[in-house]
């Protein structure tokens, strides 16, 4: 697998995003989702190219259940 570059700016991360790797990373995010109430079938994806010197690419993605429930 190629080296993967991170193009975090550690100062202008919240300091739950410095402490995790990529995969908490994933799971903050859906978790966010999750906890908006207005998204079901939420999940994350790890779409980053496997090759020489490639940038990481994820996605958390979740379906529309309508407006925000508060």
């Amino acid at each position: 697998m190629g080296k993967q570059r991170n193009r975090c700016f550690p100062t202008k991360a919240v300091a739950i995003w410095r402490q995790l790797d990529d995969q908490g990373h994933l799971r903050l995010v859906e978790g966010y989702l999750e906890e908006a109430g207005n998204f079901r079938n939420v999940r994350g994806f790890d779409r980053s190219p496997r090759r020489l010197f490639s940038d990481p690419l994820y996605a958390v993605i979740g379906e529309s259940a309508g407006q925000h429930r508060s």
